[in-house]
Parts: structure tokens; C-alpha cells; sequence
């Protein structure tokens, strides 16, 4: 065998390696991608929620089919949570073709709920979601909750329209609510 031929193999060898290389790290960057996609594709499977907020009356995604449904996670130590509630206090009022329900979780005591919504003055639905890593943890239902705030934002279709975590505001909404393909027509 002579250099030449010596170089092409070892070259070719080299380039086997690092294609394969290349290979497997591309895969497990798409693995992770998916991996890291999955709960939110979950979430839109899981859409037929059952919650009782603090009055009594249930939800049930199913049962609001036409309106736009807004499930909001928050929790009474949460400042970032609190700057959000005018603005969702705001929009259930404006929209009447859009359900705002709030979802109190890891609080300390019920009465620590009952303080915010009282001192922020909430008129939509509360329901007392428990703790977070609570087995029958009412988040379940909807998807993942990586911290506070999320929101999960479901358009007349009762498909996910927005999954947001962190603060939400009402014109990220509003601009959901205009340009869906089921949306209702701007108020003025």
C-alpha cells in the first residue's frame, strides 16, 4: 500500500467518525427538542378539565366550547402574579366571549388566597389548586407548570391557542383573541 492510498483510508476512516459523531450528537439534540416539546403537545390532549373554584360551580373545558378560556396558575407569594390580576380582571370583564379562571397553588393556608383576592380585588373564578407536587394536583389537568405565573389560554375550539409562563399581559392576550382563526370580532 502506498502513502497515497495510506492517506485516503485513514481520511476516510476520519470522516466515517465524525459523521457518525455528528449523527448521534444531531439525534440527541432532537431528542431533546422533542423531549422538550412533549408537555406542551400533552397539554393540548389533556384539554377536558374538571375544577371547582371557591363558590362551588364547576368548569369543565368541554362544557365552555365556543368561548375563549383562560387558566391562569398562580400563587398568593407571588408579586409577579398580582401585577398580572388587573389586567385579567380587565378582560373578563371586556370579553364576554372569554372565561378567566384563576388557579391559587402552593399556598400556605386558604386564607392567604382568600387575602389576594380580597386585596386585588379578583371577580373572576378561584380555584385552590394545592400543592404543586400534590399527586391529585389540579394542574395535571391542564400541563405543565414551571413556575409562577402560566398561563394556558384555549381559543373556541378548546385547543391551546397560548401556553405562557410568566407574566402575562392583556395585550399578548388581545392579540391572540384578534388573530386566531376563531376569533370574535375586536370590541370597540
Amino acid at each position: 500500500m502506498d502513502l497515497r492510498s495510506s492517506y485516503n483510508m485513514d481520511n476516510a476512516i476520519l470522516i466515517k467518525r465524525i459523521n457518525s459523531t455528528m449523527f448521534h450528537r444531531l439525534r440527541a439534540i432532537l431528542l431533546g427538542c422533542l423531549l422538550a416539546l412533549a408537555p406542551l403537545l400533552a397539554a393540548a390532549d389533556v384539554a377536558n378539565f374538571l375544577f371547582t373554584d371557591t363558590q362551588g360551580k364547576t368548569y369543565r373545558l368541554s362544557d365552555l366550547k365556543g368561548k375563549w378560556v383562560l387558566v391562569n396558575f398562580w400563587t398568593p407569594w407571588c408579586p409577579p402574579c398580582w401585577m398580572e390580576l388587573p389586567d385579567l380582571n380587565q378582560l373578563q370583564h371586556e370579553h364576554a366571549d372569554l372565561v378567566v379562571i384563576g388557579v391559587a397553588m402552593d399556598y400556605l393556608r386558604e386564607d392567604s388566597v382568600q387575602y389576594v383576592v380580597e386585596k386585588h380585588k379578583i371577580d373572576f373564578p378561584v380555584v385552590m389548586g394545592g400543592k404543586s407536587r400534590a399527586r391529585d394536583n389540579v394542574s395535571k389537568q391542564v400541563g405543565p407548570v414551571p413556575f409562577y405565573p402560566t398561563s394556558y389560554l384555549y381559543g373556541p375550539d378548546s385547543q391551546v391557542a397560548l401556553v405562557k409562563s410568566g407574566v402575562i399581559d392583556r395585550e399578548e392576550i388581545e392579540d391572540v383573541l384578534a388573530s386566531h382563526p376563531h376569533a370574535a370580532p375586536k370590541q370597540l
